[in-house]
């Protein structure tokens, strides 16, 4: 099995999947005064579009200076997906992974907080990360997330994780969700390492 990395992320795909993601923040909030129907209309017309131009597998790599990969369509870190937040990597070493993200009115879950399955997401991610990062890439296999205070939405978060030890395939990792020095949730998780002949290998498609 092969899969294809691009050099950078892709300009169009990563605009595209911006303006979605404005698209569904301010259809969550959109008022009473709004013509829903008439804007679910036109959100059909470029759907069809979309769709007509053919579908690929979502899973795209793009090559990042200094080496490593980006998941352009991953649905925390990509940002080709509107699912995404997104996550922005400000440090992945071997000692430790730290990213940067917003959450918005989408992400709430009790008022003016991210619902806590975002920030279970986020830390869960974060820790797979860490574990590669160390060299070790692996699939979780179990997750605790302590919460000890509700997140906020629409303020700068931090997000920090580190491989902790490794016995045999299995990985402990743990992680810290920050809203400046607060910490919102903490997380450790068991990840099953997989060798690289596990992985598919890379296709350059430039």
């Amino acid at each position: 099995m092969q899969f294809p990395v691009v050099d950078g992320i892709p300009p169009a795909r990563a605009l595209l999947g911006a303006r979605i993601r404005e698209l569904i923040e301010a259809s969550v909030c959109a008022g009473p005064e709004a013509d829903l129907t008439e804007a679910a209309a036109r959100v059909a017309a470029i759907t069809e579009e979309l769709r007509s131009a053919g579908a690929a597998s979502p899973l795209l790599l793009a090559a990042l200076d200094g080496g490593g990969h980006l998941s352009v369509n991953n649905p925390l870190e990509g940002p080709g997906n509107p699912l995404a937040p997104p996550l922005t990597w400000v440090e992945i070493g071997p000692e430790s992974v730290r990213a940067e993200v917003a959450l918005g009115a989408a992400h709430e879950g009790p008022p003016g907080r991210v619902h806590g399955g975002w920030v279970a997401a986020i830390l869960d991610h974060v820790l797979g990360r860490a574990t590669a990062a160390a060299g070790f890439p692996g699939m979780t296999a179990s997750l605790t997330v302590d919460y000890h205070r509700g997140t906020p939405y629409a303020v700068p978060l931090s997000a920090e994780g580190r491989l902790v030890r490794r016995e045999g395939r299995k990985l402990y990792a743990t992680g810290t969700l920050w809203a400046g020095s607060e910490a919102c949730a903490t997380a450790s998780a068991i990840l099953v390492h997989f060798s690289a002949d596990r992985f598919p290998a890379a296709v350059d498609t430039e």
